[in-house]
């Protein structure tokens, strides 16, 4: 399960009918990361991995309100760096529609105050037309994935609040390095899908090992190349993810990666989507916790 980007341009929102600009999902899924579904995976697997998860009293709601937290997090990373705004904002700034607002007694025609008016009944009417139509939805998810960004980061600790805040900071600079055109760094987008998702989940049970940051770091690198479509930066990820293991003394986690990816990397199959990218994630968390 994927989402592939897709941004429309602004422009042609002007010309378009009122009615023509219906609610659509698939519009609104298509501003999330691509494969959306991997951070809950990634939460799972980090909390696999911490090898104390199950044991905890009341772990399945506890890592129920993880998953729910990194969902939140995707919206709102969906929401600022997943979205064209410099189109909508660079239709604005050429925008002349509208009515002004009411002018105050005594104000002269030429004057700043008719002039604010004019421009604040011109923003009434570019949102009323333009930005709420075609971006209302996401708007919509974002707000309320915030929301409950922080009802649940402060439920689960500090951890949990200090991932959430670097979620919000990594989308921060996603929009600001592309330009607020919508098509953010891939290992920004894989850092928030799945490296940050896994690290929430094992941080939930246990103080996170070495090896469980490096190879978190390294799934991010790997859905970079997936999401690029790059086999040399995809291999890079899996590569790292294989010497993070070894390196911490986790050979069992390392052979397992090894034994999952290897032929992909010597023979070129086709091992190279997001669900191969899954199972090794979910299989390193599996073997990790089974070696202690």
């Amino acid at each position: 399960m994927s989402f592939a980007s897709g941004q429309e341009p602004a422009a042609c929102a002007a010309h378009a009918p009122d009615g023509a600009r219906a609610f659509d999902a698939r519009a609104l899924f298509a501003h999330l990361p691509r494969a959306t579904w991997l951070a809950p995976v990634a939460v799972v697997g980090g909390a696999l991995s911490s090898g104390v998860a199950l044991a905890r009293p009341g772990w399945m709601l506890t890592l129920a309100m993880a998953v729910l937290l990194s969902l939140a997090w995707v919206g709102v990373w969906g929401t600022i760096a997943g979205v064209n705004w410099s189109a909508s904002l660079s239709l604005w700034q050429r925008w002349t529609q509208g009515a002004p607002l009411r002018a105050l007694p005594y104000t002269r025609p030429d004057s700043d105050a008719a002039y604010a008016s004019l421009r604040i009944g011109q923003l009434v009417n570019w949102l009323e037309r333009e930005l709420l139509p075609r971006y209302g939805a996401i708007l919509l998810l974002g707000a309320t994935g915030l929301a409950i960004m922080i009802v649940l980061a402060a439920a689960l600790g500090p951890a949990a609040t200090l991932l959430a805040i670097g979620a919000i900071c990594l989308a921060q600079v996603a929009v600001v390095a592309c330009r607020g055109d919508g098509a953010p760094n891939a290992i920004l987008e894989g850092a928030t899908v799945v490296g940050l998702p896994m690290l929430l989940g094992a941080a939930t049970f246990a103080p996170v090992a070495p090896d469980v940051w490096l190879v978190s770091v390294a799934m991010a690198v790997a859905f970079a190349g997936i999401r690029k479509g790059s086999p040399r930066t995809r291999n890079a990820g899996y590569v790292l993810a294989v010497l993070a293991a070894a390196l911490t003394r986790q050979p069992i986690g390392a052979f397992v990666l090894a034994t999952l990816w290897a032929p992909s990397l010597i023979l070129g199959l086709s091992r190279h989507n997001y669900g191969w990218l899954a199972v090794g994630l979910l299989a390193f968390a599996v073997a990790r916790a089974a070696g202690g």
